[in-house]
């Protein structure tokens, strides 16, 4: 919500003359079409027509409170796609990656290969742990600490939701406090005004299971609404000696609504969420020699390695709407996410693990490192024993958010002009301990040595944000001016060194977009806004925030039927920042520190197209392209302690940051049935800065997928199937050592809902 909207340009997608009149949509009654039949009905909001023949086909009317809407990209500043909870049903994909692999201008980092702890990046922002995306649940921010640690290890479990918007560029301006790249808000079911009950069941290879089940009760004033989702699978990798390679994720949400429908058009919304995970993850990849000959292997010495996590989230939401011309909106949460992670962190005295992985030195002192890494060799001493760290966190964010929106006209010009605030609290606490094991006949033994403190701080942000933005229209054209201004004060105290630190950052971002409405539904829109991503407690003095100015122009003609849309878009950094992390392969002093990084340029185009076909036999045909071209490099020379980073030369490619990449999709509908198939591809592209001639490359993929699904009265059958050409390919060399993308796998499943 703290918006500072800098950039307001309204995408269009649509009518000319609704897309420049018409306010953006809010919390409104609807009118819903239901059929009598049990096969479901036709719903239609009250700014689309119902069908004139709904009549005649015995169509009964009534009216329901559904609350919050989608968003209405007509109306969305800037580079926008939401995903519906049909778009999300049609995969049934529990990996946020395969979802978002298929929008243009996202890219990805895998880890685990199952989707366990995401890293996305938005329009070539760096992709490790999430940090630089705003990520939300509902608006409310959802990263276990957005300002003092904005890494994230929690995301909530994507097939629970019913919806997924994905804000690029200047669309994002008004989510932060990361404005670098975008926003990605994840959309929870509403409370519904009647009754509903719903269970979906799966399971496949791997012993994957799956249960979800939502079950709700309420009228127009007051609702309840019950969900649940267990996942679990067995892993696809396999430890040598044996042991536990999956997964196990619970999530469980109630949600209740009370509208006492007085004449402010009040509306109380609470929610409390519980997440649970038990993971079997390492951070241990392999040689390259050994990727080749088993990809799939796990070597013994990760066999203790497991994260235990739990969330806990209550929030409210109160709307109300005192005048027509006036909206509403405050909103108050607070999340509490514990974590504790025994992974193996490095030999006590040997080498450094991602260097003993990608770049072996065959037999003597390396090849006895690696020997014992896989179980083949017992520990010798002190030298090459295994440290195992027991890495837990606390983490802490709460705050209160508040808007206001007010539409009115000043002669032939609209207004829609949006104040906002919010203030937040958020803090990470770390206690990290390690622990000296020896390899003894292929299992980890503890040995003699005392365990070792080796980390214990604390960092705290409070942080307030102020925005206001106007989006005139008149007529054909749209101008929407937006400031922001972002407030944080941090604290760092850190009980080893027994040192502390404290800073204030006062960041002030303004912004300006633009739209123009052409004939046959064709919009062009542009527009410029400044990119913030702040720096986080505990860093030395010299480190700035990252700041770039942002431009975008693009046309688009979205409709029912069809969808094109083409933005170009050009990032000037004039400093880009990087923070060392256990994920990017970081150990020692340098871990959990942020780097200057000089300046950059990112340059690209995203292009999506889609159409819809009308075959015979009632035969639907849905072809979808997405392309995204990225070209991203630094503009300055450095020398950096990042890993990722290191040396640098002006014209060095910023890595993680593939050319190309892109998605094809064909869906085939009849009635009851449906069937997609569907591609993603990627480009290769560099895991270290630098020309290209030496760095370790991750290399070039495309990944083949096919669901099928058929309803039957209330129940819908359903199959998928991932990687389905069985691809064996690295997915990533950091932080430890070569390690792969999922194999093959196919589930199937029942999905029921009444009514």
């Amino acid at each position: 919500m703290v918006s500072g909207l800098l950039f307001s340009l309204v995408v269009a997608a649509g009518p000319m003359v609704p897309l420049l009149s018409d306010p953006l949509p809010a919390p409104k009654r609807v009118r819903v079409a239901q059929l009598d039949d049990a096969d479901g009905g036709v719903w239609s909001y009250e700014d689309e027509p119902i069908d004139a023949g709904a009549a005649d086909a015995g169509v009964k009317f009534s009216t329901k409170v559904v609350g919050q809407r989608g968003p209405d990209i007509r109306r969305v500043a800037g580079s926008a796609i939401a995903l519906t909870e049909e778009d999300l049903e049609r995969r049934e994909l529990n990996d946020v990656h395969r979802v978002l692999a298929e929008v243009p201008g996202v890219y990805f980092r895998e880890e685990d290969g199952l989707g366990l702890r995401p890293n996305i990046g938005l329009r070539g922002a760096n992709p490790d742990r999430s940090a630089k995306v705003t990520l939300m649940e509902d608006g409310v921010l959802l990263t276990p600490a957005p300002y003092s640690a904005p890494a994230a290890y929690y995301f909530p479990l994507v097939t629970r939701m019913v919806g997924l918007e994905v804000y690029k560029g200047p669309a994002a301006i008004q989510y932060g406090p990361q404005t670098i790249g975008g926003a990605i808000n994840l959309r929870t079911r509403e409370v519904p005004t009647y009754n509903l009950f719903k269970l979906d069941v799966a399971g496949g290879s791997r012993f994957q299971a799956r249960v979800h089940g939502v079950a709700a009760a309420g009228s127009e004033k007051w609702g309840v609404l019950a969900e649940g989702v267990f996942l679990r699978d067995d892993g696809f990798k396999r430890i040598d000696g044996g042991g536990n390679a999956g997964f196990e994720r619970s999530e469980f949400m109630i949600k209740g609504r009370i509208s006492p429908g007085d004449a402010w058009k009040q509306q109380l919304i609470v929610k409390s969420t519980l997440s649970i995970e038990d993971s079997r993850e390492t951070y241990l990849g392999l040689t390259g020699a050994d990727f080749e000959a088993t990809p799939l292997r796990r070597y013994s010495a990760t066999a203790l390695d497991r994260m235990q996590a739990n969330r806990l989230s209550v929030s409210a939401r109160w709307s109300a709407q005192p005048a027509p011309w006036l909206t509403l909106t405050a909103d108050a949460y607070r999340h509490a996410f514990d974590r504790a992670w025994n992974r193996l962190d490095h030999f006590r005295r040997g080498p450094e693990l991602y260097s003993l992985l990608v770049q072996p030195v065959r037999g003597g002192l390396d090849g006895q490192f690696l020997q014992v890494l896989r179980g083949a060799a017992d520990s010798t001493g002190p030298d090459d024993a295994l440290v195992v760290q027991r890495n837990s966190r606390t983490f802490i964010s709460e705050g209160v958010q508040l808007s206001a929106r007010s539409t009115f006209s000043t002669g032939p010009i609209s207004h829609e002009v949006e104040a906002g605030a919010r203030f937040h609290h958020d803090e990470i606490r770390r206690d990290h301990t390690g622990q000296s094991y020896a390899m003894t006949n292929g299992a980890l033994v503890r040995d003699e040595a005392p365990m070792t403190q080796e980390a214990l701080n604390r960092g705290v942000s409070r942080a307030g944000a102020l925005q206001l933005h106007d989006t005139l229209t008149w007529g054909r054209f749209l101008l929407s001016p937006g400031a922001r201004l972002e407030l944080i004060d941090m604290a760092y105290s850190d009980d080893l060194t027994k040192s502390s630190s404290r800073g204030l950052q006062v960041v002030p971002l303004v912004g300006l977009g633009g739209v123009v409405a052409l004939p046959l539904g064709v919009n062009v829109f542009g527009g410029v806004h400044q990119g913030f991503s702040p720096v986080t407690p505990g860093q030395q003095a010299d480190v700035l925030p990252e700041r770039a100015t942002h431009f975008e122009l693009g046309v688009r003609a979205p409709s029912r039927k069809r969808r094109f849309e083409v933005v170009g878009f050009w990032s000037e950094y004039t400093n880009l920042t990087g923070e060392c992390t256990g994920s990017s392969g970081c150990v020692d002093d340098s871990l959990n520190r942020q780097f200057n990084g000089g300046a950059g340029r990112i340059i690209g185009v995203e292009a999506l197209a889609s159409m819809s076909f009308a075959l015979p036999a009632n035969f639907e045909l849905v072809p979808q392209l997405t392309y995204t071209f990225t070209s991203a490099h630094f503009l300055t020379d450095f020398t950096s302690a990042n890993p990722i980073w290191g040396t640098v030369r002006a014209g060095d490619f910023i890595p993680y940051v593939p050319s190309h990449q892109g998605s094809a999709r064909l869906i085939m509908n009849r009635e009851a049935l449906s069937v997609s198939v569907g591609v993603e591809a990627s480009s290769g592209f560099l895991e270290e800065a630098g020309d290209g001639t030496r760095q370790p490359v991750v290399p070039a993929r495309a990944l083949l997928d096919a669901t099928a699904s058929y309803r039957l009265g209330a129940f819908q059958f359903y199959v998928t199937g991932t990687n389905l050409t069985n691809q064996q390919v690295i997915a990533a060399r950091r932080p430890f050592g070569a390690r792969p993308i999922a194999p093959i796998a196919v589930q199937g499943g029942v999905r029921a809902q009444w009514p």
